[in-house]
Protein backbone atom coordinates (compact mmCIF):
# COMPACT_ATOMS: atom_id res chain seq x y z
CA UNK A 1 0.00 0.00 0.00
CA UNK A 2 1.38 3.37 -1.25
CA UNK A 3 2.31 6.31 1.70
CA UNK A 4 0.75 9.27 1.39
CA UNK A 5 3.51 10.53 3.18
CA UNK A 6 5.92 9.58 0.49
CA UNK A 7 3.76 10.36 -2.05
CA UNK A 8 3.85 14.06 -0.70
CA UNK A 9 7.83 14.01 -0.93
CA UNK A 10 7.83 12.61 -4.15
CA UNK A 11 5.38 15.68 -5.40
CA UNK A 12 7.59 18.28 -3.24
CA UNK A 13 10.56 17.04 -5.80
CA UNK A 14 9.00 17.11 -8.72
CA UNK A 15 7.65 20.34 -7.80
CA UNK A 16 11.03 22.20 -6.33
CA UNK A 17 13.44 20.22 -8.42
CA UNK A 18 16.03 18.62 -6.16
CA UNK A 19 15.73 16.58 -2.81
CA UNK A 20 17.08 20.03 -0.89
CA UNK A 21 14.85 21.94 -1.86
CA UNK A 22 11.70 19.74 -1.15
CA UNK A 23 13.37 18.50 2.47
CA UNK A 24 13.59 22.02 2.92
CA UNK A 25 9.65 22.94 2.16
CA UNK A 26 8.69 20.37 4.62
CA UNK A 27 11.46 20.81 6.93
CA UNK A 28 13.01 17.32 6.38
CA UNK A 29 16.69 16.60 6.30
CA UNK A 30 17.78 15.92 3.22
CA UNK A 31 19.12 12.37 3.52
CA UNK A 32 15.53 11.58 5.74
CA UNK A 33 13.89 12.50 2.39
CA UNK A 34 16.29 10.56 0.21
CA UNK A 35 15.33 7.56 2.56
CA UNK A 36 11.85 7.97 2.43
CA UNK A 37 11.77 8.04 -1.49
CA UNK A 38 13.88 4.53 -1.39
CA UNK A 39 11.26 2.97 0.82
CA UNK A 40 8.19 4.29 -2.10
CA UNK A 41 10.12 2.90 -4.47
CA UNK A 42 10.56 -0.25 -2.68
CA UNK A 43 7.06 -0.41 -2.39
CA UNK A 44 5.87 -0.09 -5.51
CA UNK A 45 8.85 -2.38 -7.30
CA UNK A 46 9.80 0.21 -9.61
CA UNK A 47 12.73 2.95 -9.94
CA UNK A 48 11.48 6.41 -9.33
CA UNK A 49 14.57 8.45 -9.60
CA UNK A 50 17.30 8.67 -11.55
CA UNK A 51 20.41 9.53 -9.51
CA UNK A 52 23.41 11.65 -10.56
CA UNK A 53 26.41 12.67 -8.50
CA UNK A 54 24.95 16.03 -8.07
CA UNK A 55 21.46 16.25 -9.47
CA UNK A 56 18.24 14.14 -9.10
CA UNK A 57 15.17 13.86 -11.22
CA UNK A 58 12.27 11.65 -11.89
CA UNK A 59 11.86 8.86 -13.88
CA UNK A 60 9.25 8.01 -16.60
CA UNK A 61 7.43 6.13 -13.52
CA UNK A 62 8.33 8.47 -11.07
CA UNK A 63 6.41 11.72 -13.13
CA UNK A 64 3.43 9.08 -13.81
CA UNK A 65 2.98 8.51 -9.86
CA UNK A 66 3.54 12.30 -9.14
CA UNK A 67 0.81 13.34 -11.66
CA UNK A 68 -1.15 10.84 -9.60
CA UNK A 69 -0.03 12.38 -6.17
CA UNK A 70 -2.23 15.56 -6.72
CA UNK A 71 -5.09 13.80 -6.90
CA UNK A 72 -4.54 11.48 -4.33
CA UNK A 73 -3.69 13.78 -1.45
CA UNK A 74 -6.15 15.88 -2.65
CA UNK A 75 -8.65 13.06 -2.06
CA UNK A 76 -6.86 12.53 1.79
CA UNK A 77 -6.92 16.32 2.60
CA UNK A 78 -10.42 16.63 1.85
CA UNK A 79 -11.51 13.45 4.12
CA UNK A 80 -10.05 14.95 6.76
CA UNK A 81 -10.85 18.44 6.50
CA UNK A 82 -14.53 16.79 6.82
CA UNK A 83 -13.61 14.77 9.98
CA UNK A 84 -11.49 17.24 11.13
CA UNK A 85 -14.67 20.43 10.70
CA UNK A 86 -17.18 17.90 12.12
CA UNK A 87 -14.72 17.53 15.21
CA UNK A 88 -14.37 21.35 15.46
CA UNK A 89 -18.37 21.91 15.30
CA UNK A 90 -18.39 19.88 18.09
CA UNK A 91 -15.65 21.88 19.89
CA UNK A 92 -13.60 18.65 20.20
CA UNK A 93 -10.61 17.60 17.89
CA UNK A 94 -6.72 18.69 17.70
CA UNK A 95 -6.43 22.15 16.47
CA UNK A 96 -2.29 22.50 14.85
CA UNK A 97 -0.93 25.93 15.03
CA UNK A 98 3.08 26.30 13.80
CA UNK A 99 4.89 29.64 15.22
CA UNK A 100 8.24 31.26 15.11
CA UNK A 101 10.06 31.85 18.06
CA UNK A 102 9.57 35.58 19.31
CA UNK A 103 5.73 34.97 19.08
CA UNK A 104 5.65 31.71 20.87
CA UNK A 105 7.43 33.32 23.82
CA UNK A 106 5.19 36.37 23.67
CA UNK A 107 1.43 35.81 22.76
CA UNK A 108 0.96 32.27 21.69
CA UNK A 109 1.02 30.43 24.82
CA UNK A 110 -1.87 33.41 26.26
CA UNK A 111 -3.91 32.90 23.14
CA UNK A 112 -3.89 29.18 23.28
CA UNK A 113 -4.65 29.49 27.19
CA UNK A 114 -7.77 31.40 26.04
CA UNK A 115 -9.20 28.83 23.28
CA UNK A 116 -8.64 26.05 25.77
CA UNK A 117 -10.36 27.61 28.72
CA UNK A 118 -13.35 28.10 26.02
CA UNK A 119 -13.22 24.26 24.73
CA UNK A 120 -11.54 22.34 27.20
CA UNK A 121 -12.21 19.06 24.53
CA UNK A 122 -9.74 21.21 22.16
CA UNK A 123 -6.26 19.59 22.05
CA UNK A 124 -3.97 22.51 20.73
CA UNK A 125 -0.42 21.85 19.66
CA UNK A 126 2.08 24.22 18.55
CA UNK A 127 5.03 23.57 16.57
CA UNK A 128 8.17 26.11 15.69
CA UNK A 129 8.58 26.38 11.62
CA UNK A 130 9.94 29.31 9.70
CA UNK A 131 7.09 30.85 7.17
CA UNK A 132 8.46 28.89 4.02
CA UNK A 133 8.08 26.15 5.54
CA UNK A 134 4.43 26.43 7.30
CA UNK A 135 3.04 27.48 3.83
CA UNK A 136 3.84 24.57 2.77
CA UNK A 137 2.78 22.61 4.89
CA UNK A 138 -0.73 24.07 5.51
CA UNK A 139 -1.20 23.65 1.87
CA UNK A 140 -0.56 20.14 2.16
CA UNK A 141 -2.86 19.99 5.01
CA UNK A 142 -0.82 19.27 8.02
CA UNK A 143 -1.19 22.48 10.10
CA UNK A 144 -4.89 24.46 10.13
CA UNK A 145 -3.17 27.65 11.33
CA UNK A 146 0.38 29.22 11.33
CA UNK A 147 2.06 32.38 12.61
CA UNK A 148 3.94 33.62 10.07
CA UNK A 149 5.96 37.19 9.60
CA UNK A 150 6.89 39.24 6.29
CA UNK A 151 9.62 41.98 6.61
CA UNK A 152 9.91 44.94 4.29
CA UNK A 153 12.28 44.36 1.73
CA UNK A 154 11.18 40.17 1.76
CA UNK A 155 7.44 39.72 1.39
CA UNK A 156 5.93 36.72 1.49
CA UNK A 157 5.02 34.71 -1.60
CA UNK A 158 1.46 34.58 -2.66
CA UNK A 159 0.24 31.57 -1.93
CA UNK A 160 -3.43 30.49 -3.53
CA UNK A 161 -6.00 28.90 -1.05
CA UNK A 162 -4.06 30.05 2.14
CA UNK A 163 -5.76 33.52 3.97
CA UNK A 164 -3.62 35.57 5.61
CA UNK A 165 -5.11 37.80 8.90
CA UNK A 166 -2.89 40.87 10.02
CA UNK A 167 -1.92 40.72 13.35
CA UNK A 168 -0.33 44.19 13.88
CA UNK A 169 3.15 45.51 12.44
CA UNK A 170 6.28 45.73 14.34
CA UNK A 171 9.40 48.35 13.81
CA UNK A 172 12.92 46.98 13.74
CA UNK A 173 15.53 48.58 15.87
CA UNK A 174 19.09 48.47 15.69
CA UNK A 175 21.08 46.97 18.22
CA UNK A 176 24.17 48.17 19.94
CA UNK A 177 27.27 47.28 21.70
CA UNK A 178 27.10 49.50 25.66
CA UNK A 179 29.13 52.77 24.35
CA UNK A 180 28.46 52.46 21.00
CA UNK A 181 29.13 55.90 18.70
CA UNK A 182 25.43 55.79 17.56
CA UNK A 183 23.89 55.01 21.25
CA UNK A 184 24.44 58.70 22.16
CA UNK A 185 21.61 59.52 19.84
CA UNK A 186 17.54 58.19 20.42
CA UNK A 187 17.59 57.25 16.72
CA UNK A 188 20.31 56.43 14.46
CA UNK A 189 20.45 56.30 10.09
CA UNK A 190 21.71 53.03 8.78
CA UNK A 191 23.82 54.78 7.00
CA UNK A 192 26.06 56.21 9.79
CA UNK A 193 26.71 52.62 10.43
CA UNK A 194 28.08 51.51 7.24
CA UNK A 195 31.56 50.87 8.58
CA UNK A 196 29.98 48.75 10.98
CA UNK A 197 30.56 44.87 11.00
CA UNK A 198 27.28 43.35 10.75
CA UNK A 199 24.83 40.04 11.86
CA UNK A 200 22.55 38.42 9.82
CA UNK A 201 19.82 35.51 9.86
CA UNK A 202 21.12 32.30 8.37
CA UNK A 203 20.41 30.86 5.38
CA UNK A 204 17.33 28.52 7.37
CA UNK A 205 15.28 31.51 7.78
CA UNK A 206 13.40 33.12 5.21
CA UNK A 207 14.14 36.68 6.42
CA UNK A 208 17.94 35.67 5.80
CA UNK A 209 18.19 38.83 2.92
CA UNK A 210 16.50 41.74 5.36
CA UNK A 211 20.04 43.06 6.69
CA UNK A 212 21.17 43.47 3.40
CA UNK A 213 18.45 44.31 1.67
CA UNK A 214 17.60 47.40 4.50
CA UNK A 215 21.45 48.37 3.99
CA UNK A 216 21.61 48.78 0.37
CA UNK A 217 18.32 50.77 0.62
CA UNK A 218 20.71 52.87 3.11
CA UNK A 219 23.20 53.17 0.34
CA UNK A 220 25.79 50.75 1.23
CA UNK A 221 26.67 47.09 1.35
CA UNK A 222 27.22 45.67 4.54
CA UNK A 223 29.97 43.66 5.97
CA UNK A 224 28.39 40.60 7.35
CA UNK A 225 30.62 38.66 9.45
CA UNK A 226 28.01 36.62 11.88
CA UNK A 227 25.12 34.41 10.73
CA UNK A 228 22.53 33.67 13.71
CA UNK A 229 18.53 32.79 13.96
CA UNK A 230 18.21 33.01 17.88
CA UNK A 231 17.75 36.90 18.82
CA UNK A 232 19.39 35.75 22.45
CA UNK A 233 22.42 34.51 20.73
CA UNK A 234 22.69 37.48 18.81
CA UNK A 235 22.17 40.28 21.93
CA UNK A 236 25.32 38.20 22.99
CA UNK A 237 27.32 38.53 19.85
CA UNK A 238 26.57 42.24 19.92
CA UNK A 239 27.45 42.60 23.20
CA UNK A 240 30.72 41.14 23.02
CA UNK A 241 31.64 43.45 20.26
CA UNK A 242 31.17 40.89 17.50
CA UNK A 243 29.12 42.99 15.26
CA UNK A 244 26.18 45.27 15.12
CA UNK A 245 22.32 44.06 13.90
CA UNK A 246 18.47 44.51 13.09
CA UNK A 247 16.06 42.71 15.62
CA UNK A 248 12.23 43.69 15.46
CA UNK A 249 10.66 44.56 18.83
CA UNK A 250 9.37 41.53 20.42
CA UNK A 251 12.64 39.81 20.14
CA UNK A 252 13.90 42.73 22.40
CA UNK A 253 11.10 42.71 24.91
CA UNK A 254 13.91 42.06 27.91
CA UNK A 255 16.93 43.27 26.18
CA UNK A 256 20.38 42.16 27.19
CA UNK A 257 22.33 44.60 29.53
CA UNK A 258 25.34 45.09 27.24
CA UNK A 259 23.31 46.61 24.39
CA UNK A 260 21.40 49.48 23.49
CA UNK A 261 18.57 49.65 21.10
CA UNK A 262 17.59 52.64 19.37
CA UNK A 263 14.80 53.67 16.33
CA UNK A 264 15.54 53.61 13.09
CA UNK A 265 16.12 56.82 11.76
CA UNK A 266 14.10 58.34 8.12
CA UNK A 267 11.09 55.55 7.93
CA UNK A 268 12.30 52.63 9.72
CA UNK A 269 11.28 48.88 8.36
CA UNK A 270 8.98 47.31 9.66
CA UNK A 271 7.82 43.00 10.64
CA UNK A 272 4.07 42.35 9.50
CA UNK A 273 2.64 39.27 11.49
CA UNK A 274 0.37 37.38 10.09
CA UNK A 275 -2.10 34.16 11.65
CA UNK A 276 -2.66 32.22 8.41
CA UNK A 277 -5.01 29.30 7.12
CA UNK A 278 -6.11 27.19 4.45
CA UNK A 279 -9.06 24.96 5.25
CA UNK A 280 -11.45 26.25 7.30
CA UNK A 281 -13.55 25.47 10.33
CA UNK A 282 -15.33 27.30 13.27
CA UNK A 283 -12.37 26.86 15.91
CA UNK A 284 -9.71 27.91 13.01
CA UNK A 285 -11.79 31.01 12.62
CA UNK A 286 -11.84 31.48 16.68
CA UNK A 287 -8.19 30.80 17.05
CA UNK A 288 -7.51 33.45 14.53
CA UNK A 289 -9.51 36.04 16.54
CA UNK A 290 -8.08 34.92 19.64
CA UNK A 291 -4.75 35.01 18.27
CA UNK A 292 -5.43 38.84 17.08
CA UNK A 293 -6.83 39.78 20.54
CA UNK A 294 -4.24 38.76 22.11
CA UNK A 295 -1.58 39.75 19.99
CA UNK A 296 -2.75 43.21 19.67
CA UNK A 297 -2.83 44.06 23.62
CA UNK A 298 1.01 42.16 23.83
CA UNK A 299 2.41 44.26 20.94
CA UNK A 300 1.04 47.47 22.74
CA UNK A 301 3.42 46.54 26.17
CA UNK A 302 6.11 45.67 24.14
CA UNK A 303 6.35 48.99 22.12
CA UNK A 304 5.71 50.69 25.78
CA UNK A 305 8.75 48.50 27.10
CA UNK A 306 11.37 49.15 24.58
CA UNK A 307 10.28 52.88 23.85
CA UNK A 308 11.05 53.59 27.72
Amino acid sequence: MLDVRRLRLLREVDRRGSIAAAAQALAFTPSAVSQQLAKLEREVGVSLLDRGPRSVRLTEAGRALAARADEILASVAEAEHELRALAHEAGAGILRLASFPTAAATFVLPAVDLLRGRHPAVEVTVTEADPLVALARLKAGDLDAALLFEYDFVPLPAEDGVELTLLFEEPLYVVLPRGHRAARRRSVALADLAEDRWIRSTRRSSCRPFTERACRAAGFEPRIVFDFDDYQAMQNLVAGGAGIALAPEMALAAPHPGVEVRRIAFRPPKRRIFAAHAAVTSLVEELVGVLRQVAAGRAEGLEARVSG
